[in-house]
C-alpha cells in the first residue's frame, strides 16, 4: 500500500491541466479587462472628435453669420456621433450650454457636453455598463 501511495504522490501526469484550470478563469478575465479598456478609449476618442468637430462647425457658422442655438449645435453634435461614428442613439445624450461666466467681452463661451452609455461584456464579473462622457468649451464671436 505505502509503494502505491508513493508513486501516487510522485504522479506529475495532470498537473498541467490543473494549473491550466485554476489559471484561466484569470488570464481570460485579464483578456478581456485589456480589451473592455481599450474599447472605452476608442469611445472616448469618438467623443472628443464629434466634439472638435461640432468645435469646427459652429465657428464655420458664425463666421457665415448663422447664429445658431445651443440645441441646434446639440442636435447636429448627435447627428454626427450617430452618422459618421456609429453610436447608438438611445445611449448618447449631447448638450450645450452657456457658461455662467463670460470671461472675454464679444465672446460667448459655450460647452458641448457629450455622455455616452457604453456596452460591457464584463457583467460576469461584475462590471456593469460603462458612462464615458466628454465635454469642451466652443468660444463664438458675438459681436
Amino acid at each position: 500500500m505505502s509503494a502505491r501511495l508513493r508513486q501516487l504522490v510522485s504522479d506529475r501526469s495532470g498537473s498541467a491541466i490543473i494549473e491550466f484550470g485554476i489559471l484561466a478563469p484569470a488570464i481570460i478575465t485579464l483578456l478581456f479587462g485589456v480589451v473592455q479598456v481599450g474599447l472605452w478609449m476608442h469611445t472616448y476618442n469618438a467623443l472628443r472628435s464629434v466634439a472638435a468637430e461640432s468645435g469646427r462647425y459652429v465657428a464655420v457658422e458664425y463666421q457665415k453669420s448663422n447664429k445658431i442655438s445651443n440645441v441646434s449645435m446639440a442636435s447636429w453634435a448627435r447627428d454626427r456621433a450617430i452618422s459618421t461614428y456609429k453610436f447608438d442613439g438611445s445611449q448618447l445624450s449631447t448638450s450645450v450650454v452657456d457658461s455662467s461666466t463670460q470671461s472675454i467681452a464679444g465672446v460667448t463661451e459655450k460647452t458641448l457636453t457629450l455622455n455616452y452609455t457604453m456596452n460591457s461584456f464584463m457583467g460576469i464579473v461584475g462590471i456593469d455598463d460603462i458612462p464615458v462622457s466628454f465635454s469642451r468649451p466652443i468660444f463664438v464671436k458675438t459681436i
